[in-house]
């Protein structure tokens, strides 16, 4: 256990805690996350590494009740969520000549842009998570994209073995949004077992969020946000042991 890197982070939080609201160093949703990393000092990348010492740092607002991400894989293949976008996707509210596809997938059907159903298969045989597509009358039209379990378990194995999940309040002055970390909670993965019963329970879901470019020199191309694999903050003990420090 790590019990000496959990022990320091619980310090630096502590530190942070007694300042009180900090102002947000970030604009948007992103902002709570990035201003705490930026009070302990972490370098932002994307390198899929754990954020402090080999501890996953997640960060919430207090009162919300969405999903928070574990960590994102694209599927296996070249382009194949920008070729979803295109064969599945929907208009965008602004550029209405533009698809995009912001959807959230589980076992359980989804219905994207009111004719097609998205849901998720697991291949245990093939040791894949394979999406499947359907029309509204439920024909099967795709079952080509899916995800390798040894993927997804290197990623959380490396990624998330140990994570802190810290809660914030936010505030707004003059227009400035600042934040107050108050709560923290460590925790360990129970296995990658595990995380596939969730997902075969609707647990954990996954999520293509890709858009479009609305302004500026990119204007017009497709914004891809990542694809995620989530999970809500309220069911972190179905994937993880609290660990008490």
């Amino acid at each position: 256990m790590k019990t000496k890197e959990l022990e320091d982070l619980k310090q630096e939080f502590s530190r942070i805690k007694n300042m009180g609201y900090v102002k947000s160093t970030r604009e948007g949703v992103t902002g709570v996350g990035k201003t705490f990393e930026d009070l302990i000092g972490k370098a932002e990348d994307t390198k899929g590494i754990p954020d402090y010492h080999g501890i996953e740092i997640k960060t919430r607002l207090g009162y919300s009740k969405s999903y928070t991400t574990l960590f994102n894989s694209t599927p296996e293949g070249k382009l194949e969520t920008q070729r979803l976008c295109k064969e599945y996707g929907y208009p965008d509210k602004i550029l209405k000549d533009k698809k995009i596809l912001n959807i959230s997938i589980t076992k359980t059907p989804t219905i994207v842009a009111n004719k097609y159903h998205f849901n998720l298969k697991i291949d245990y045989e093939k040791q894949r998570l394979i999406l499947i597509i359907k029309d509204r009358y439920g024909h099967l039209l795709e079952d080509r994209v899916y995800w390798n379990f040894k993927t997804l378990k290197e990623k959380l194995n490396t990624k998330l073995q140990y994570v802190a999940l810290i809660n914030a309040w936010p505030t707004t002055r003059n227009n400035i949004k600042y934040y107050k970390y108050y709560k923290i909670n460590f925790y360990k993965l129970k296995s990658f077992e595990k995380f596939i019963e969730l997902i075969d329970k609707d647990i954990i879901r996954i999520s293509l969020k890709i858009g479009v470019y609305r302004e500026g020199l990119k204007k017009g191309l497709p914004h891809d946000r990542g694809t995620g694999f989530e999970l809500k903050a309220l069911d972190f003990c179905e994937l993880f042991e609290h660990v008490y420090i």
